[in-house]
């Protein structure tokens, strides 16, 4: 998994701090191969999706501040999931 040590912390954190759960990533990062790409995260729920868009902006918003400014794609798991978060479910892993 292509993110540091203390990137993992603060992801496990802020996602811990909005959402209750411990994000999982997917996507490029999970290639040690690879260079660059965004830092795609799944957030497990399933969460009501007025609650999710809320939480989601919250989390966001958090993870730019730490992180700094990078592309940063979060799928928040919905009652009714999409064909992408059913994906994102299978083949991503915590962070």
């Amino acid at each position: 998994m292509r993110l540091t040590d203390q990137q993992r912390h603060i992801i496990r954190e802020a996602g811990l701090r909005h959402f209750g759960v411990v994000p999982r990533v997917f996507g490029s990062r999970l290639n040690d191969t690879q260079r660059g790409g965004d830092i795609d995260l799944f957030i497990p729920g399933p969460w009501p999706a007025e609650e999710a868009v809320l939480r989601r902006m919250r989390f966001c918003a958090e993870l730019q501040r730490e992180l700094g400014e990078q592309k940063i794609d979060v799928l928040v798991e919905l009652p009714t999931p999409s064909a992408i978060q059913e994906q994102a479910k299978k083949i991503s892993e915590l962070v």
